[in-house]
């Protein structure tokens, strides 16, 4: 497979691991079986829409994370018999309730149970943090791989996207998040996700769409600082880091810049009378 051929050609051993992974749920798919992988960083779901791009375009998989946003997603690998049941970009959107339609209750369930949310309450003592819910969870003995998206929704509660067995076991586990006293209990069925991940609109403009021009506009830096902080290795494009200033910026795309945030580049949008290029951005906040 050339999808196969371009990852193993990056000579990273976990994304051969991954591959490998993905290999072995899509055999699954081949058996008439289904194979759900663990939450996969926003780097490897990266990697695995391109390795699992015929069957994401046949309707046979989808990485999915709770809503369709979500960055930390699980690939799961439905039955080869599935092709032509379901449209593959319904699918992508919300696969429970297309499912359901299709008639394929059992894979709706699947999913389910494999994408749980969880709400986590504070008493309102204090304000906490995606890492002081995430510390909490890891502080109980579980993985990173065991959960998604954090989400916060305000400065008292969470969202935590896992399944269905580490949603109960928080549920009775999970008292203290940081020094306050939470609630925790599983959101149900339905509940939309929906526009808890905010942007704050960031419209510029840059000479090019070289990465260092385009840092310079996102954190408000001169194009000397920029330079320095992607030659440093304090930058991320699309979740891999980049040194090379001269690196091409291709919208839609993520940028992080460690210190300074993280942010969506959405479209390069025209150019004005002075030749600039229109920036069309927003900052995650």
């Amino acid at each position: 497979m050339s999808s196969y051929a371009h990852l193993s050609s990056l000579q990273s051993e976990d994304i051969r691991l991954l591959v490998a992974r993905l290999d072995d749920l899509s055999d699954r798919g081949t058996r008439g079986e289904t194979g759900v992988s663990s939450y996969l960083t926003p780097r490897e779901a990266k990697y695995a829409r391109v390795h699992l791009s015929p069957r994401l375009s046949a309707g046979t998989a989808v990485l999915w994370g709770g809503y369709p946003e979500a960055e930390r997603v699980r690939a799961v690998i439905l039955p080869d018999y599935t092709e032509g049941l379901v449209d593959p970009e319904a699918l992508a959107s919300d696969p429970v309730a297309v499912l359901c339609s299709a008639g394929l209750e059992d894979l709706a369930e699947t999913i389910r149970c494999a994408v749980c949310p969880v709400s986590v309450k504070g008493s309102g003592f204090r304000e906490l943090s995606h890492r002081d819910y995430l510390g909490s969870v890891l502080g109980l003995g579980l993985e990173r791989d065991a959960i998604g998206d954090i989400l916060i929704p305000d400065a008292h509660s969470a969202i935590l996207l896992t399944d269905s067995r580490v949603g109960d076991f928080l549920t009775t586990q999970m008292e203290k998040v940081a020094t306050d006293t939470v609630r925790v209990s599983r959101l149900p069925e339905g509940t939309s996700l929906g526009g808890t991940r905010r942007l704050q609109p960031l419209n510029d403009t840059v000479a090019s769409e070289r990465l260092d021009c385009v840092v310079a506009a996102l954190c408000n830096l001169s194009r000397e600082k920029a330079q320095m902080a992607v030659r440093s290795g304090i930058v991320e494009l699309d979740y891999e880091a980049v040194e090379d200033c001269s690196a091409t910026v291709d919208a839609p795309a993520v940028i992080s810049v460690r210190g300074y945030g993280k942010f969506a580049v959405h479209a390069f949008d025209g150019t004005t009378r002075k030749g600039r290029i229109r920036l069309v951005a927003g900052k995650y906040t």
